[in-house]
């Protein structure tokens, strides 16, 4: 069984980015003001060496991977 966002030849991420922008879109009027507060999050990633973390760095963007041929 495939997933319909992985057979659409997407990444979970891609996936639940549309999920969230969709749902803020349709979200009650009452619940925008608290929907824009967490709307300004995102990802940092840090490079790992000889077991010590690295300075996180913020993620730009969500960067898609080639398929995976099975």
């Amino acid at each position: 069984m495939t997933f319909a966002w992985r057979a659409a030849g997407m990444n979970y991420l891609q996936y639940s980015s549309i999920a969230a922008r969709a749902l803020r879109r349709v979200a009650k009027s009452e619940l925008q003001p608290e929907i824009a507060k967490r709307q300004g999050m995102g990802i940092k990633a840090a490079k790992w060496e000889n077991g010590k973390s690295g300075l996180p760095t913020p993620v730009s963007t969500i960067e898609t991977r080639p398929r995976a041929e099975n």
